[in-house]
């Protein structure tokens, strides 16, 4: 049974090249066309950016 992959997205960039990277590795494990269920969630880094300017 595979397992439901979620992304935590931190950039566009890095978060393309997770699902990019899933995508094409999988089928070597699970059968061509196949890949995990995958969901991705973005949070604008804007709002990390005001904690870690505070150091919290």
């Amino acid at each position: 049974m595979t397992q439901h992959i979620g992304i935590v997205a931190g950039s566009a960039e890095g978060a393309a090249l997770c699902y990019r990277t899933i995508c094409l590795e999988a089928p070597a494990i699970m059968g061509e066309h196949d890949h995990p269920e995958i969901t991705m969630n973005s949070v604008p880094l804007a709002e990390h950016m005001r904690h870690i300017r505070v150091d919290d």
